[in-house]
C-alpha cells in the first residue's frame, strides 16, 4: 500500500463505495452512483455491507476507512493459502501443496488485488477456493453438518459474487456422482446443503422483491452488463464511457427511469443488437474468451508493458491447462473438478465484458496447476539427467 500509494484511492466512480456510504448514512442499500436514486440491486450485498462498517467506524470515504478495507482484503488474500494447501494436498500431494501455498504467499502478483482493489476481489477468491476445497472433501462420506456449512458458504459466496454460482451445479453434480460411484449415500446430506443455501440467499431476494415488486436473483443489473459488451461500438472489453457511473447522460436516464426500467431497456437494446448481428456477437464472445485467459485491452504508461503482461498471462494460462491435462491423464483425484471450474465460472463474462480482476477468483486453482506442471518438468529433467 505504501509503495503503490493505494491508500490514496478515490471512490468517485465506485458503486460499492457509494452503496456503503448510503448504508453508513442510514439510507439503506441504495444510491449506487452517489446522488440519491433510491433502492438498488446493482451489486450483490456482502461487500458493500462490509465496507459500510468501516465507514461507520472511521468516516465515510475517509483515508482510514480505505486503509482498513485494504488491510481486510490483504487478510482475505493471505487466508487463501489455507484452502490452496488442502486442495492441492488432495490432488497433487504434500510437496506440491506446500509449494503452492508458499508461492501464493510470496508471489507479488497474488498480493496485488489485496492491497490494490477496494472490491470483493480477494474475498471472492477466498470463498471460491474454500468451496473448491470442500467440494473435493465432500466427495468422501462427509457428515450432514459439513454439508450444511457447504450450503451456507455457497450462499455467502452468491451474496458476494453471483458469477461464482455458475460453478455450483457442476460442483454439486460432481460430488453426487463421485458418491454414487463409490456407493455412499448423498441425497439426504445434499438436501441439507441445498436448504442452507436457499435459506442464506432468501432474505436478500425477499428484500429485492419488497423494494422492486418483482423477482430479482440477488443482482438486478444484468441487462446493463450485457449492453456494455454488446453494442455497435463494442470491441469485447468494458465500454466504461457508456456506464452510468461515468456518463452523465446515462446516469440521468437511470435516475429518471428508475433502476428496473433502465436495466430492462438496456437488456432490450443488447438483445436487439445480438439478433441483428449474430456474427458480430460471435466474434465479440470469442474476443472476450481470449481476453479472459490473457489480458483485456487497456492503456499502459510505458510502451510494451501491455504486450509483456499479455504474454505472461497467456503463459500462465497455457501452463495451468497443461498441468490440468497431465493431472487428468494420470487420473489424479479431483482433476476433473478443475476442468469443470474453468468451463463454468467464466461463462457469463464471455457474453458481457471482461476486466482483469474477473479472473482472480479462479487464479488459486490456476496457480496449483502451474506449480504441479513445473514440478513435473523438474522431475522429468532429473530422470533424464546423466547419472540418474
Amino acid at each position: 500500500m505504501v509503495l503503490f500509494h493505494t491508500y490514496t484511492a478515490k471512490l468517485d466512480f465506485d458503486e460499492s463505495g457509494h452503496i456503503a456510504a448510503a448504508l453508513a448514512s442510514g439510507k439503506g442499500f441504495s444510491d449506487p452512483f452517489g446522488p440519491a436514486t433510491g433502492p438498488t440491486a446493482w451489486l450483490a450485498p456482502a461487500w458493500p455491507f462490509l465496507l459500510s462498517r468501516y465507514f461507520l467506524l472511521f468516516g465515510v470515504y475517509s483515508r482510514a476507512a480505505i486503509v482498513a478495507a485494504l488491510i481486510l482484503n490483504c487478510g482475505f488474500s493471505a487466508a487463501t493459502c489455507i484452502p490452496i494447501y488442502f486442495s492441492s494436498l488432495y490432488t497433487f500431494g504434500a510437496r506440491v501443496a506446500r509449494q503452492s501455498a508458499w508461492v501464493w504467499a510470496l508471489f507479488p502478483y497474488t498480493m496485488y488485488w489485496g492491497f490494490r482493489s477496494i472490491w470483493d476481489t480477494a474475498l471472492s477468491a477466498l470463498l471460491l477456493t474454500l468451496l473448491f476445497m470442500m467440494t473435493l472433501q465432500l466427495a468422501r462420506n462427509a457428515p450432514a453438518r459439513r454439508w450444511a456449512v457447504y450450503g451456507l458458504l455457497w450462499g455467502i459466496a452468491g451474496l458476494t459474487n453471483t458469477a461464482q454460482l455458475a460453478f455450483l451445479p457442476f460442483a454439486g453434480i460432481w460430488i453426487c456422482w463421485r458418491s454414487f460411484k463409490s456407493g455412499k449415500p448423498f441425497f439426504r446430506n445434499a438436501t441439507v446443503g441445498a436448504i442452507l443455501f436457499f435459506a442464506t440467499i432468501a432474505p436478500w431476494i425477499l428484500r429485492d422483491y419488497h423494494a422492486f415488486h418483482k423477482f430479482v436473483p440477488i443482482r438486478g443489473n444484468f441487462g446493463v452488463e450485457l449492453h456494455l459488451g454488446n453494442s455497435p461500438t463494442a470491441q469485447g472489453d468494458w465500454q466504461f464511457y457508456l456506464h452510468p457511473s461515468q456518463n452523465a447522460v446515462e446516469f440521468n436516464r437511470y435516475r429518471e427511469m428508475g433502476e428496473p426500467a433502465y436495466v430492462r431497456s438496456k437488456l432490450e437494446q443488447a438483445l436487439g443488437f445480438i439478433r441483428e448481428n449474430p456474427g458480430r456477437f460471435a466474434y465479440l464472445s470469442f474476443a472476450r474468451f481470449f481476453y479472459f485467459w490473457t489480458e483485456p485491452p487497456h492503456a499502459e504508461k510505458y510502451p510494451g508493458i501491455y504486450e509483456t503482461k499479455t504474454f505472461l498471462f497467456l503463459c500462465a494460462t497455457v501452463s495451468a491447462l497443461w498441468g490440468m491435462g497431465l493431472a487428468m491423464q494420470r487420473r489424479l483425484p479431483g482433476a476433473s473438478l478443475y476442468l469443470l471450474l474453468f468451463l463454468s465460472y467464466p461463462t457469463v463474462y464471455y457474453f458481457t465484458f471482461i476486466l482483469t480482476r474477473y479472473r482472480s477468483p479462479i487464479e488459486p486453482e490456476m496457480l496449483m496447476l502451474i506449480v504441479f506442471f513445473v514440478s513435473q518438468l523438474r522431475d522429468s529433467r532429473r530422470e533424464v539427467a546423466p547419472g540418474t
